[in-house]
């Protein structure tokens, strides 16, 4: 399995996590480099990480790489996707993954000196974050979302989007005590603090 994409992205990094956990072998192709962004962009259309080569299969999505990991190796100890809470999850995921594109577009605006407030759709973007936010926490049992007491794909996309969002200073989500305790909860294992972003 060859894997495109940097140390300190949130989407290559649920990857990262779930190969640690699982005992799944891979090569970074580090997309940081000039030859690694121009082997990705020979290779992939959209230019973006991850990027997958798994024998003849190539996937550019986070979502259908996990698919396609959990079809092809199982779930290892991580709550399946089938069964009751499937489509709660995937709503969970949805709602996780637009709060980071969303915060993942002012972290880059503001490097360029934009701030949230230069245009209404910015701001929009700005409070979809903190209606997101929201949610997710009363979402939340304890550390979990469901009560099987299980890390699944939701409490992943959650790790890697609190932890990227307070890696780049983006929002002070330590701040809250229910994402802080989250964080400690799930930051002492071991795989994620391998593949913690630096």
């Amino acid at each position: 399995m060859k894997l495109y994409g940097s140390i300190t992205s949130p989407f290559v990094r649920r990857i990262r996590f779930i190969c640690s956990e699982m005992g799944i072998p891979f090569t970074l192709v580090d997309t940081m480099t000039e030859a690694g962004q121009k082997e990705l962009r020979d290779k992939n259309p959209l230019w973006k990480v991850p990027y997958v080569e798994i024998d003849d299969v190539k996937i550019w999505d986070s979502h259908t790489i996990i698919d396609y990991l959990f079809e092809t190796k199982g779930s290892g100890n991580f709550r399946p996707k089938a069964g009751p809470h499937h489509y709660g999850e995937a709503n969970l995921q949805t709602a996780i993954d637009q709060a980071l594109d969303n915060a993942i577009l002012i972290f880059y605006l503001n490097k360029e000196g934009i701030k949230p407030d230069a245009a209404p759709y910015l701001t929009k973007n700005a409070l979809r974050i903190s209606s997101i936010l929201n949610y997710i926490k009363q979402e939340l049992n304890g550390n979990f979302f469901f009560t099987d007491g299980k890390v699944g794909l939701s409490e992943i996309a959650l790790y890697t989007t609190l932890d990227w969002i307070r890696f780049r200073s983006v929002l002070p989500v330590e701040e809250d005590p229910i994402f802080a305790g989250f964080l400690n909860f799930h930051g002492q294992n071991k795989s994620w603090k391998e593949t913690a972003p630096k």
